[in-house]
């Protein structure tokens, strides 16, 4: 049954995402982008984790610009057989496409291991008690599950938060979650 009901919100969520317009989604991850800023947990780190954005994902770009504006560091995983690792990138260039089409880091980029780096987690929705219902491969609830400190930090437009989306005793909670 939840099995379902998670897919059901997955197929909703991704059909409500493919049908924003531009500049909607601009104004929304500018709205984003400036929270994200003004997050202690941001402007205290040297070191922050983020997504490649994409599909009409929460947008993490305008973000990830003003951090290399403020010499931080930036890494972005790269998937590697269940698991994932972050490397260190310093613009788009140092991407290229990977596991599922997603923008990963190239093999010349730095792998870096920042457990107490504060997080900015991808999702396809969450819930009023900070859950996340990811894409169904995992891979941040391994994550955490190994690395347990970091500061999980959501990004979501407005529809991809929900009253209550299932929740197995496997996932992972966000510790705070930032929308327009």
């Amino acid at each position: 049954m939840a099995m379902s009901e998670k897919n059901e919100i997955r197929k909703w969520v991704k059909e409500h995402r493919s049908g924003l317009n531009v500049s909607q989604e601009a104004r929304w991850d500018d709205g984003i982008c400036l929270r994200l800023l003004e997050l202690e947990e941001i402007n205290r780190a040297f070191c922050i984790y983020c997504y490649a954005s994409m599909r009409h994902e929460a947008g993490t770009w305008k973000f990830m610009e003003h951090l290399f504006k403020q010499g931080k560091c930036v890494a972005v995983p790269k998937v590697s057989g269940k698991n994932m690792d972050f490397y260190v990138i310093t613009g788009k260039s140092d991407l290229e496409e990977g596991t599922m089409g997603i923008m990963e880091p190239k093999a010349d980029c730095l792998k870096i291991n920042d457990t107490q780096a504060p997080m900015i987690v991808p999702g396809i929705a969450f819930d009023k008690n900070k859950n996340r219902l990811g894409y169904g491969g995992g891979y941040y609830d391994r994550f955490f599950e190994k690395e347990p400190d970091h500061k999980r930090i959501a990004i979501a437009y407005d529809f991809q938060i929900f009253d209550r989306i299932p929740a197995d005793p496997h996932d992972k909670t966000v510790d705070m979650i930032i929308t327009p």
